[in-house]
């Protein structure tokens, strides 16, 4: 929950880098609940590598950070309620799939 608070106070506040960084570490921290490090470490690296746009492109707005931001917090609720449903319906637009 701190990383996905983290994420959502500075998408608020259009802190791009800060964003990027407590994006990582919710991302990591929830990758790290199943246990396999190596996992985490390639996911990490990956990460990393996707999240700053090539030079030239447009940068994330604050809407999209925002929307991101919420987008955290709803699959953190749905895991912790257990509802792996939501959570697949929530992980594919969130990860651009389907």
């Amino acid at each position: 929950r701190p990383a996905a608070a983290a994420a959502a106070e500075a998408a608020a506040a259009g802190d791009l880098a800060g964003y990027a960084d407590a994006d990582r570490a919710f991302h990591r921290e929830l990758l790290s609940l199943g246990g396999n490090e190596q996992l985490v470490s390639v996911a990490q690296e990956l990460h990393r590598r996707s999240q700053w746009p090539l030079p030239g492109a447009p940068r994330a707005r604050r809407a999209e950070l925002v929307r991101d931001a919420a987008e955290h917090t709803a699959l953190l609720e749905a895991l912790i309620a257990g509802d792996l449903p939501l959570v697949e319906q929530l992980l594919r637009p969130h990860f651009g799939v389907g």
